[in-house]
């Protein structure tokens, strides 16, 4: 066809309509207010220049121009024209290219808008002019930089009844100024928009806040002129009427009612967008939104990061358990740790950790700042370690070793030192007496058969019990990051002393084989249990044969089958704390949804016996005995010989490293454990609270933060404020559900990914030794990632905990997220995967079924088929 009325539109004909036209009918199918109208098609374009001999491989804009229109098209357009109200009707024209509007491209002012059209010729004359548009020579350019093929773009044409504009603009639903998610920005004028949106009038500018309706701030512009519709068609200039000069082209009322539009386009796409608006009547028409493509932050914000919470809180988070574990537990961990180490005092008021966009970051700035008091410090080094993309040249924030900074440093380093010694065994005694005393304690109770005081009291006590296992995991996990950057420090001195030639030592070696690990031994029972049930063919078949949701049905059928899935029962209650998320409150645990665990046992009892993790495990401890052979070898050559305390030093920091690493992945089971028994109290309380009226069902709970559960523990918080806080939260992660905010907040960023094209290598952070080469496996969560089939690369934005059971059947690692001590990492060096993380946007650049080489020694993954 070669036009289709808005209502026409599929979601499938983006390539007939262009992006433009695509969206346009979206909103109307949303219900929101767009000016009628309809797309002339891109199959309308094909045949334009066929029936001219016109080639876009060859642009001519000006051969395009003085052609002729089809008189099949001219028919169609007539027709479309007819149903909006013509002949005489204005409209708006608009370009609509099928590479427009993207998110990765917004390609705007690129091309053509003709406002105020009247009459067919002077349509035909300005869709003519749209179709030119395409072939000029600022808009190939731009195709081409951002990796499109010019020739293959094509043109579709939007034609919408013209609105008689009192005032018009743009909204952008994430104020592109400040990156502040809950504001939007209003950008408005007398008249027609065209002048604001080609750069010719200032406009007067507002920030809102849809979600606490307000209006936050406001700068008028006063112009002294606006632009309107012309009696016989087109434009012309006017002076502003005197009742309107000086006054603000919105009111207050008016601006919330546009910011509530605004909010129903960004929940329509999940990502904030630039929408162009116009009032006539006293009524808003949206007359296009596109994808917000760019944007800064307030400088005010300082520098924050996402990365290691990336794989422990990712996506968006309960604020119960951001308001706990980062706001709160996080916080604190660090101020204790600072004060311990006689690093000084954080300013007072100081945030450590606030989420943006729903998600979890910290302040990396502040944490930088205590860091390099300590000599040797190296910001590049600390970013690859946590897992931050540098966006500076050299080594960054460096403090050399001098006199001065020694000095200074002292009472630093001898604490340093003392709580190396000291913390590891805290946590040892912590961990201890949790397992013998406190877990058994609260396993014990039943929270259904409390009273509502005894529920309160204990929702305290484990709320206390997650707050005391999570700051013992926090601590460890600091240390284990200034142990390792104080490692590689020495290990990147050895590697240079190295004989050219030689192959460098690499850290993920010398830190693998740490043995036992706490977050690897679900992944060692469970492949005994698969191996167990191969013994068995009935056993076997009800395992291996069907879904792996039948597998209970299917084993309770036979005697052997029976006696199978107790065990099976038996693996899941052993780590029933285990989940996609398990620092997430909100997400349900093993023991409520086993469908991982079913799905796993399923693939493991499939797979080769090679896959052994056992085998795996004892490897690398070789591994790494060979690694440390090189580097004390190396420390033995030359002058070194004479200086046996170098081989010392060096092999007691990286016992140092390896103990950290150890336990920094033992309290995260007993974190986990922790947090498993918070859920179980906290759900009680949001059953009893739904019974009382206070929600609307119990898993709400989780959408409340910390202080507005406590405030509902001492009867200060009724149902609607319950509500309204509830709404608030749900309203905003409907608006960035997909949205892929930075990883460094306080610097501009690109909010979407770039285009899937043309990249054929990409970089990371090497963390565990070998080269792999299998087909892609690109996954963005734990649901997908039970697609996974052995010998697979598996690209993921991050991992945690409870997808390590998975790496066993992975050929390699592609992760977005982490460092050199992210659980992930930690993991895949103990089962002897090639790994490289903080490879950006890997999830987005490369697609399932792309053959990739990774090579985790080098940090990089190549697109080889």
């Amino acid at each position: 066809m070669f036009a289709l009325t808005f209502d026409q539109i599929e979601e499938d004909d983006g390539s007939r309509v262009g992006a433009k036209g695509l969206r346009l009918a979206q909103l109307v199918r949303a219900g929101l207010p767009v000016p009628l109208g309809f797309c002339v098609t891109t199959a309308a374009y094909r045949a334009f220049l066929a029936a001219n001999s016109l080639d876009a491989g060859t642009p001519d804009p000006a051969a395009l121009l003085e052609a002729e229109v089809p008189p099949e098209v001219v028919e169609a357009v007539v027709e479309a024209y007819g149903g909006l109200g013509g002949p005489s009707l204005p409209v708006a024209v608009r370009s609509s290219a099928t590479s427009e509007d993207l998110p990765e491209a917004s390609f705007a002012g690129q091309y053509d808008t003709f406002l105020n059209v009247v009459g067919l010729e002077n349509l035909l004359a300005a869709v003519r002019a749209c179709w030119a548009g395409l072939w000029n020579e600022g808009a190939r350019a731009y195709a081409a930089r951002h990796g499109l093929d010019p020739d293959q773009v094509e043109m579709a044409v939007v034609v919408q009844q013209q609105v008689a504009a009192e005032a018009a603009g743009v909204l952008f639903t994430l104020d592109p100024l400040t990156g502040r998610e809950e504001e939007m920005m209003v950008e408005a004028v007398w008249g027609l928009g065209e002048p604001l949106v080609s750069g010719r009038a200032e406009p007067d500018r507002y920030v809102v806040n849809p979600y606490d309706r307000a209006v936050l701030r406001r700068q008028l512009a006063d112009p002294p002129t606006m632009l309107v519709a012309a009696g016989g068609g087109g434009t012309r200039e006017v002076p502003i009427p005197p009742d309107r000069q000086g006054c603000p082209v919105l009111d207050d009322v008016q601006l919330l009612e546009l910011a509530e539009l605004g909010y129903r386009v960004q929940a329509l796409y999940g990502y904030p967008q630039d929408v162009e608006w116009a009032l006539a009547d006293g009524r808003f028409f949206l007359l296009q939104t596109r994808p917000l493509t760019a944007f800064q932050f307030d400088p005010e914000l300082g520098q924050w990061t996402s990365a290691n919470y990336r794989e422990v809180l990712p996506g968006f988070a309960s604020p119960l358990s951001l308001s706990i574990s980062l706001e709160r537990e996080y916080g604190r961990a660090l101020e204790t740790l600072f004060h311990d180490l006689k690093m000084g005092e954080a300013p007072p008021g100081t945030v450590w950790g606030r989420p943006f966009f729903g998600r979890a970051y910290w302040n990396v700035r502040m944490v930088k700042q205590f860091a390099a008091i300590i000599p040797g410090f190296k910001e590049r080094t600390f970013d690859a370690t946590v897992g931050i993309e540098p966006t500076y040249e050299g080594d960054g924030l460096t403090t050399p070793w001098t006199p001065r900074t020694v000095l200074r440093a002292l009472p630093v380093l001898f604490a340093l030192n003392r709580r190396y010694e000291t913390c590891w065994r805290e946590a040892a005694a912590f961990a201890e007496r949790f397992r013998r005393e406190e877990e058994p304690a609260v396993a014990d109770v039943d929270p259904a058969a409390l009273s509502d005081a005894e529920l309160t009291d204990w929702v305290r006590r484990v709320f206390d019990l997650h707050g005391r296992a999570n700051h013992v995991s926090i601590t460890v996990t600091l240390l284990a990051t200034q142990a390792q950057d104080d490692f590689e420090l020495v290990l990147s001195r050895l590697n240079r002393s190295l004989p050219p030639g030689e192959e460098p030592i690499a850290y993920g070696d010398l830190i693998t084989g740490l043995g036992d690990v706490g977050t690897a031994k679900p992944t060692l029972e469970l492949w005994g249990l698969a191996r167990r049930a191969r013994e068995d063919p009935e056993v076997a078949a009800a395992i291996v044969e069907g879904e792996p949701q039948g597998i209970p049905q299917r084993l309770r059928a036979t005697p052997a089958g029976r006696a199978f899935w107790a065990e099976i029962e038996a693996f899941i209650r052993r780590y029933r704390y285990m989940s996609p998320v398990d620092e997430d409150l909100a997400q349900p645990r093993w023991d409520e949804d086993p469908s991982f665990v079913l799905a796993t046992l399923q693939a493991y009892a499939r797979a080769d016996e090679k896959m052994d993790p056992a085998r795996q495990l004892s490897a690398q401890w070789e591994v790494a005995q060979a690694a440390e052979a090189r580097a004390m070898a190396a420390l033995s050559r030359g002058w070194r010989r004479l200086w046996p305390f170098a081989r010392r030093s060096f092999h007691q920091q990286l016992e140092r490293v390896r103990r950290y690493v150890w336990w920094r992945e033992e309290m995260r089971v007993v974190a986990s454990v922790a947090f498993y028994h918070c859920r179980r109290f906290f759900l009680e309380l949001g059953r009893r609270w739904t019974a009382a009226g206070l929600l609307r069902e119990p898993n709400e709970i989780f959408l409340l933060r910390w202080e507005q559960v406590e405030a509902g523990l001492e009867g200060r918080l009724n149902a609607e404020e319950a509500q309204r806080l509830i709404e608030r939260y749900l309203r905003l992660r409907s608006a960035y559900r997909n949205f892929e905010p930075p990883g460094v907040i306080g610097q501009g960023a690109r909010i979407v990914g770039p285009e899937p094209t043309g990249r054929m290598r990409l970089e990371g952070t090497p963390c565990s030794s070998g080269r792999a080469t299998g087909p892609a496996r690109v996954v963005r969560s734990l649901e997908e990632a039970q697609a996974l089939r052995e010998g697979e690369i598996l690209v993921a934005p991050y991992t945690n905990p409870g997808w390590t059971p998975l790496f066993n059947l992975a050929a390699g690692l592609v992760i977005e997220a982490g460092g050199l001590l992210s659980h992930g990492a930690v993991v895949a060096r103990e089962y002897g995967i090639p790994t490289v993380v903080g490879v950006e946007e890997a999830s987005q650049v490369l697609r399932t079924g792309q053959v990739l080489a990774v090579d985790g020694t080098a940090g990089t993954v190549e697109i080889v088929g």
